[in-house]
């Protein structure tokens, strides 16, 4: 008798064993041959899987963490042929002629600089009754910097300070301080510099049991001597608990409720289409005060930001000007001479919002 195998029905598998089963082997109808009968017992060997093999898999089991990007719309998204070349916003205008008149096309001549008094005379004058009629608007300085570190591929990141300038104005803003001191002499200069809570071991107390919020407060200083009764509320606190690198907590109260109070916060912050180059606008004061305050806040605010330049070659603050609103006139000053023997400082932290360099609440 004659067979013919159906090969496309003959299956095999290997087994644990390392034998060859048969599943199926159909030879005839109602006719099975086991798989002995049709080939022959083959030797198997059985060898250690390479490490590649291993760490491949390995990492199959490792649970990847995705990562949410926010969505960004379209219309806001920086394309990469829209960043802006650094080299274009520093416009350096020196190789151009300088203006002999008084009208000029600002694209094909040297940027006219003033002095600080002439641009803030400049200001005064649109700022008349005639025009505008605000003789107490505000006095911005904005300031343009290199935010290039010494490494070609890192660049300084986002950084907010508080800097108290000599000569206070009323900035707008209400700010509430709460004071913790021990003693009843502290509390008093405490409350003299205007802080609206002073107490001791009593008002922590109270904001254990809820009857004061830390939250209504904008920053919170204290006294060496209280700080081991203060550490009991250490966790409702949060940010606002008193540190030496913030400027709330130290020996002087009424200095460091002073900085707070009449301080003004700044933000240096990236250009969205051009990184390297970043921007602080901040007031320095108001049109009504003496030019020479005004100079004297100015020359603080500008000597705070170049204390936190990186330790590279080239200029950190490459520009700037003075802005009073609403009018959009911005007049170019000299600054290099406030900048003589400026060393950089040490005190840097973290911002609440951002990774930021600061040295207050």
């Amino acid at each position: 008798m004659k067979f013919k195998l159906r090969s496309h029905k003959f299956k095999m598998a290997a087994s644990a064993g390392g034998r060859l089963m048969t599943l199926a082997a159909v030879l005839q109808p109602k006719i099975i041959y086991s798989y002995y009968n049709l080939c022959p017992l083959t030797q198997v060997r059985h060898y250690a899987a390479r490490k590649g093999t291993r760490e491949r898999a390995r990492k199959k089991k490792v649970k990847k963490e995705v990562v949410k990007v926010p969505f960004v719309p379209f219309h806001l998204r920086v394309k990469k042929e829209e960043v802006i070349p650094f080299n274009v916003l520093f416009d350096d205008d020196t190789k151009k002629k300088e203006a002999v008149d008084d009208v000029w096309i600002e694209r094909l001549f040297r940027r006219k600089v003033y002095s600080f008094n002439e641009a803030i005379e400049c200001h005064r004058d649109t700022h008349q009754p005639e025009r505008y009629d605000d003789p107490n608007a505000f006095v911005n300085a904005f300031i343009e910097i290199n935010m290039q570190t010494e490494r070609p591929t890192k660049l300084v990141e986002k950084f907010s300070r508080n800097v108290h300038m000599p000569h206070i104005f009323d900035h707008g803003e209400k700010r509430r301080v709460i004071a913790f001191a021990k003693t009843a002499e502290l509390q008093q200069v405490a409350k003299k510099a205007g802080a609206e809570i002073v107490g001791g071991k009593e008002i922590i107390t109270q904001i254990q049991t809820g009857d004061i919020s830390i939250n209504d407060f904008h920053a919170a200083v204290a006294h060496p001597e209280i700080m081991v009764d203060l550490t009991v509320i250490r966790g409702l606190m949060k940010r606002k608990f008193p540190n030496p690198r913030t400027g709330t907590l130290g020996l002087d109260l009424s200095l460091m409720i002073k900085k707070i109070l009449h301080g003004i916060k700044y933000v240096a912050k990236p250009y969205e289409r051009q990184t390297q180059y970043g921007t602080v606008t901040t007031p320095i004061g108001l049109l009504s005060m003496d030019n020479k305050q005004l100079e004297e806040n100015f020359i603080t605010l500008i000597k705070d930001v170049e204390s936190v330049r990186p330790n590279r070659q080239g200029p950190f603050i490459f520009r700037t000007s003075l802005r009073s609103p609403p009018t959009t006139e911005s007049f170019k000053i000299n600054f290099e001479h406030y900048l003589q023997d400026v060393e950089p400082t040490d005190e840097l932290s973290d911002d609440e919002d951002d990774q930021v360099i600061s040295n207050t609440v």
